[in-house]
C-alpha cells in the first residue's frame, strides 16, 4: 500500500513540476527529469516483478539514470553560488561515471545483478552535494532547500537498506518486509517534502 501511495505521490510531482516548466532554469528541468525518469523506471520495474521477471539489470539505468540527473542538478544550483564547487561536482561525478563504466566493462555480468557497491559510491558523493548545498542554505536563501533535505534524509536511509540487498534476502519473512515498507515510506515522505517544495516556491510565485 505504501508503495503505492510513494508511486501516486511521485506521479503528482511528475505533472506539477511539469506543468511549470516554461521559464525555469536548467536546475529546475534536471530535477523534473529525474522524476520523470524514476517513475518510469519504477513503472516498469513492477510491471516486471508482477510477470515475475528478473528486474535487476534496470537497477543499472536507475543507478546511472539518478546519479546523472542528480548531479546536473546540483552542478546548476551551485554555479551561481560558489564556481569552485560547481566544478567539483562536474569533475567527481565524471570520474565516478567513468568509473562505474570501467566496472561493466570488467564485469559485464554486472549488468544484470543489483550494483551494491555502485548505489553504495555515487549515494554517498550525493549526500556529499547535499551536504554541501545545505550548508550553503545556513548563510543565504536558496531554492530546493525543503527536496535537499528529504533527499539528504532518504538517501542516507534507504542507501542503507539497498546496499545490504543482498543480506535481506537472507532474513526473515516479516523482517524482511518490514524494512521494505520503512524504505517505501520513507520514499513517500520525500515525495510530500518535494510536493510541499513545489507548493511553497513555485506554485504561490505564479498566483501570488
Amino acid at each position: 500500500m505504501l508503495y503505492y501511495i510513494g508511486q501516486f505521490l511521485l506521479l503528482v510531482n511528475v505533472v506539477l513540476y511539469g506543468a511549470r516548466l516554461s521559464g525555469k532554469g536548467k536546475a529546475y528541468r534536471f530535477f523534473w527529469s529525474y522524476l520523470l525518469a524514476i517513475f518510469c523506471l519504477q513503472l516498469v520495474m513492477k510491471a516486471y516483478s508482477s510477470q515475475s521477471i528478473n528486474n535487476h539489470f534496470l537497477s543499472t539505468y536507475y543507478l546511472f539514470l539518478q546519479f546523472g540527473l542528480l548531479s546536473a542538478f546540483f552542478y546548476d544550483l551551485f554555479v551561481p553560488i560558489k564556481r569552485k564547487i560547481s566544478r567539483l561536482v562536474s569533475y567527481l561525478s565524471l570520474a565516478v561515471v567513468l568509473g562505474l563504466l570501467i566496472q561493466y566493462l570488467i564485469h559485464p555480468e554486472q549488468y544484470y545483478t543489483f550494483n551494491s557497491l555502485g548505489f553504495l559510491v555515487t549515494t554517498v558523493v550525493l549526500i556529499t552535494y547535499t551536504v554541501l548545498y545545505l550548508y550553503e542554505m545556513l548563510s543565504q536563501k536558496l531554492p530546493f532547500y525543503v527536496v535537499c533535505i528529504g533527499l539528504f534524509i532518504y538517501l542516507i536511509s534507504s542507501s542503507l537498506i539497498f546496499v545490504s540487498a543482498t543480506s535481506l534476502i537472507a532474513l526473515n519473512n516479516k523482517i524482511n518486509t518490514l524494512i521494505w515498507d520503512i524504505n517505501a515510506l520513507l520514499f513517500m515522505v520525500y515525495q510530500l517534502l518535494i510536493l510541499w517544495e513545489w507548493k511553497q516556491s513555485f506554485f504561490q510565485k505564479k498566483t501570488g
